[in-house]
C-alpha cells in the first residue's frame, strides 16, 4: 500500500507544468479612486409566464342520465363520465359520447297524466277569494281551492284549524331548511284550537305545506315576502254547516214529536172530588163497548176494551143542544178516548147504515133528556171521521181527521 502511494506521488512530481507568461498590462497597478455614495438596489421579481386556465366543464356535459340507466339496467358496463377527445371508453367509435350531447331534463307526459296535471293546476289556480274574519283572521273556504299563506322574515304567521281537531303526525313541508314550522294551541279539551306557527328565514321562497288531522287534510301554499305577511289564517267548513243543519232539523222533529206525545197524554187529575162516574152505556159489541167512562169537569175519558186497540176503532158522535148528533174531535191514547169537553149523550159508532154497531154513552145529567127520534141516524162514520191506524212513530196516539173544530158539537 505504501509502495503504491509513493508511486503516485512521484508521477505527480515529474509531470510538466504549463506556465503562461502574464502580460505587462495585467501587472500594471491601477490608481485608487475615492469611494462614492452607495448605490440603492431594488429586488424585482422575475415576470411570470401566464398559465392557461382550464375551464370547468358544464354539468350538462356529463351523461348522468345514461349512467343512471346503465346502473338500473342489467348491463354491468358503465361508460366513462369524461371521455377524451377522439377516444372512447370501450374503444369503439359507437360508444363515444358526442360533445353536444345533452341529457333529457324533462319527461313527456302521456294523455291521462297530462290531463291529471291540468286538473290539479286548475284547482290550484282557481279563484279562491278569502274573507275577513274576527280578530284579523283571513278566512278561506276549505276545499274550494288552494289557500295561500304569505309570510315575511322575522314575522310569525299562524294557521288556525277547527276547534276540537287533533293533529295526526308531523306536518310535511316542501322546504324544511328555510322554513320553521312549530305547533301551538288555544283553549282546552274539545274547544281547543290547534295552530301551526309558520316562520320563513329569507324572502322569495315558494313551497307547500301538508297538515293532517283526525278530520281532514290541509294542503297550503307558502310564500315569503320581504315585508308583506298574514297574521292569522283560518277556514270555514261547508260540510260541517250541512251537518249542523241536519242535526238542528232532527232536534226540531224530535221536539215536535215529544210535544205531540205529551199533548196526547192523559192530563193529570187535579182532585178526586172533581171526578164524575155516573155514566150509562147501552148496546154495542163486546169488542167496542166502553168498559169505563169518567170526566173531571173539563175532559171526558172513555176506556174501551184492550182488544179494540188492534181493531177498527169506532167513531165518536155527540148529541148537541139541538137534538142532532155529530162527530167531534178526540184523541186516542192506547185504549182511551180523550174528548176535550163534557157531553150528556153520545155514542161510539162502528160501520154505517143498518149494519152499523152503536154503543150509546149517557151522562147522569142527560138521562132525562130523551130525544124524540134517533139522533144518530144521519151520522155517517164512513165519511172519514174514524181515526186512522197509528204509525209506528206515533206511539199509539190517534186523532180523528174531522173537519169540525174541536169543541163544536
Amino acid at each position: 500500500m505504501r509502495i503504491h502511494f509513493l508511486a503516485l506521488t512521484l508521477v505527480a512530481f515529474l509531470a510538466p507544468v504549463n506556465l503562461k507568461p502574464q502580460s505587462s498590462a495585467a501587472q500594471t497597478v491601477q490608481p485608487t479612486t475615492a469611494p462614492g455614495p452607495p448605490v440603492p438596489l431594488k429586488r424585482v421579481a422575475p415576470p411570470r409566464k401566464p398559465v392557461p386556465s382550464e375551464q370547468a366543464p358544464a354539468p350538462d356535459k356529463y351523461p348522468f342520465t345514461d349512467l343512471i340507466n346503465v346502473l338500473q339496467g342489467d348491463s354491468p358496463t358503465v361508460p366513462s363520465t369524461r371521455p377524451r377527445a377522439g377516444s372512447t371508453a370501450s374503444g369503439s367509435p359507437s360508444d363515444a359520447v358526442p360533445r353536444d350531447f345533452k341529457p333529457a331534463s324533462d319527461i313527456p307526459l302521456a294523455g291521462a297524466a297530462k290531463e291529471a296535471v291540468q286538473v290539479s293546476q286548475g284547482w290550484m289556480q282557481a279563484a279562491h277569494a278569502p274573507v275577513e274574519g274576527k280578530d284579523g283572521q283571513v278566512v278561506y273556504t276549505y276545499g274550494a281551492g288552494l289557500p295561500t299563506v304569505v309570510c315575511a322574515p322575522l314575522r310569525v304567521c299562524v294557521l288556525e284549524l277547527q276547534a276540537g281537531e287533533k293533529l295526526v303526525g308531523e306536518p310535511q313541508i316542501g322546504d324544511s331548511v328555510r322554513w320553521i314550522i312549530s305547533p301551538a294551541s288555544s283553549g282546552e279539551q274539545e274547544f281547543a284550537v290547534p295552530m301551526i306557527v309558520i316562520k320563513p328565514k329569507v324572502a322569495g321562497l315558494d313551497t307547500d305545506l301538508l297538515v293532517t288531522t283526525d278530520r281532514r287534510a290541509y294542503y297550503v301554499r307558502l310564500i315569503s315576502k320581504p315585508e308583506e305577511y298574514l297574521v292569522r289564517v283560518a277556514f270555514t267548513y261547508p260540510d260541517d254547516e250541512d251537518t249542523k243543519w241536519r242535526a238542528f232539523l232532527a232536534r226540531e222533529q224530535e221536539r215536535q214529536r215529544r210535544e205531540a206525545s205529551e199533548s196526547s197524554e192523559i192530563a193529570p187529575i187535579e182532585g178526586l172530588e172533581n171526578l164524575y162516574f155516573d155514566y150509562t152505556v147501552r148496546g154495542g159489541d163486546a169488542n167496542m163497548r166502553p168498559v169505563r167512562v169518567v170526566d173531571d169537569g173539563k175532559k171526558t175519558f172513555i176506556q174501551v176494551p184492550p182488544e179494540a186497540a188492534h181493531r177498527e176503532l169506532p167513531a165518536l158522535a155527540v148529541v148537541g143542544p139541538d137534538g142532532k148528533a155529530d162527530l167531534v174531535n178526540y184523541r186516542v191514547k192506547g185504549d182511551m178516548y180523550i174528548v176535550d169537553r163534557i157531553f150528556d149523550r153520545g155514542a161510539l159508532i162502528l160501520g154505517a147504515g143498518k149494519k152499523a154497531q152503536r154503543a150509546e154513552i149517557i151522562r147522569g145529567t142527560g138521562k132525562d133528556k130523551k130525544p124524540r127520534r134517533d139522533p144518530y141516524a144521519d151520522v155517517a162514520p164512513e165519511s172519514g171521521a174514524s181515526p186512522s191506524t197509528p204509525s209506528p212513530e206515533s206511539n199509539g196516539d190517534r186523532t180523528n181527521d174531522n173537519t169540525r173544530q174541536e169543541g163544536q158539537p
